[in-house]
């Protein structure tokens, strides 16, 4: 059944609601929202965007990528406390699965007000690499106005123990739902090559120039063009600029074979996410079916193929793209390639399997320096700060297929105890 306005309106006719789905690339309104953001026949769709329409040309109250930033621009900020309050419910769920260290992909002055709010009070339980939304598709501002809220240090602030706002986020594509990925080859359902986000021109000139501000750049890419024409970017990037921050690629699902060694070569790190990219399940599916199988099996998730090459590969939860974010059931699903707890549903390209030692680097080290905090946090040794967990079983002995089961019981940052199991 077709989503559309009139749905939402049967349960709420009056106040404007905005959902979005599992990839937060496509929103759903009703009328109350449409007439709120002023959203009419008359509206044209944003660049990068499609108003969906019926016969008619009237809005339908579905939306995708760029026009769901003509709905943000017209919602209600939330008050400072209510968002210390989400905050604060996020950090603790992270803890509650171990996690102490974050790479946030949508920086903004209100959430970094909020992290340094806790941070002074001392209730922030985790360490932030800060990443400011750019090309988002949240966001109708111009790339230069964009680039300006938070271009100079006075605008990020400092960098202190726990928050480091040095950082950038990109959207060089969308998800290969609709063909929002580009690909060197065309889909396997249609004659189409896929959408970017941001021309290759215009991707080249911003990656130099926040390579040259020091930032580090996280871009979401999950297409092979997109994986591409990335590494192009900062290849030329560090001819130009010289040896630069450690950028990384967010994603990262289709690399072409080719473009494996230039990982390690351009000092580019492969955050890949989410875990649906290397265990089966029916978005897998759905992807196979657009991309091709045998393209699929050749491309999805390289865990091993970029660990081989001398790539940094750490992992990243995407959530709330995902229902939870945890990573044991992640990690048994890259050391296996199947679905945590229901083997009947087969192998996802299992010569992309890594083994436990790997795994565990993915989801400790290979994170820190990801975030080029290495030297700071990502392992437990002297001089490092005091960052670990405790949890139920030894994930080296138990059978491979019962890591997804493990809990924590204690989680530690800087020495202090953040989250302790009831």
């Amino acid at each position: 059944k077709t989503l559309n306005a009139k749905m939402l309106d049967e349960v709420s006719p009056d106040n404007p609601v905005f959902l979005h789905d599992w990839s937060n690339h496509l929103g759903w309104v009703n009328s109350a929202a449409l007439k709120a953001a002023g959203i009419t026949k008359d509206t044209p769709d944003p660049k990068n965007g499609v108003i969906d329409r019926d016969s008619s040309g009237n809005p339908t109250g579905t939306l995708h990528d760029k026009a769901l930033g003509v709905i943000k621009a017209k919602m209600p900020k939330p008050s400072d406390e209510l968002l210390k309050q989400r905050t604060i419910w996020v950090f603790d769920k992270l803890n509650a699965f171990g996690i102490t260290h974050i790479a946030t992909a949508q920086l903004d002055a209100d959430r970094l007000k909020t992290y340094r709010a806790l941070e002074s009070e001392g209730k922030l339980t985790v360490r932030i690499k800060g990443h400011w939304d750019f090309n988002t598709r949240y966001s109708l501002m111009s790339l230069e106005d964009m680039a300006k809220t938070f271009d100079t240090r006075d605008k990020r602030g400092p960098v202190t123990a726990l928050i480091n706002p040095d950082g950038v986020k990109i959207y060089s594509d969308g998800v290969p739902n609709g063909h929002g990925v580009p690909m060197l080859e065309s889909y396997a359902d249609e004659v189409d090559y896929g959408e970017q986000q941001i021309d290759e021109a215009t991707l080249r000139t911003w990656v130099q120039r926040f390579d040259a501000m020091g930032l580090n750049i996280m871009v979401h890419a999950i297409g092979e063009m997109s994986n591409r024409h990335v590494l192009d970017a900062v290849e030329a990037t560090r001819k130009a600029n010289g040896k630069g921050p450690r950028h990384h690629m967010a994603h990262a699902f289709y690399v072409n074979p080719a473009d494996i060694p230039r990982f390690a070569e351009l000092d580019v790190a492969a955050e890949l996410s989410v875990y649906v990219g290397w265990i089966p399940t029916p978005t897998a599916e759905v992807y196979a079916h657009l991309i091709g199988r045998d393209r699929q099996n050749q491309m999805i998730c390289q865990a091993n193929s970029l660990t081989r090459a001398g790539a940094i590969v750490a992992w990243g939860t995407d959530w709330e793209n995902i229902p939870e974010p945890d990573p044991w059931f992640a990690m048994e699903g890259m050391i296996t390639r199947m679905h945590p707890g229901k083997p009947e549903m087969g192998v996802l390209v299992p010569s992309e399997r890594v083994d436990r030692d790997t795994a565990i680097a993915i989801f400790t080290i290979n994170g820190a320096m990801l975030n080029e905090a290495e030297d700071v946090t990502g392992s437990i040794e002297p001089g490092k700060s005091a960052d670990f967990i405790v949890i139920n079983q030894n994930i080296l002995e138990v059978p491979v297929e019962k890591i997804h089961e493990t809990r924590v019981l204690k989680t530690v940052l800087q020495g202090h105890t953040v989250y302790e199991s009831q």
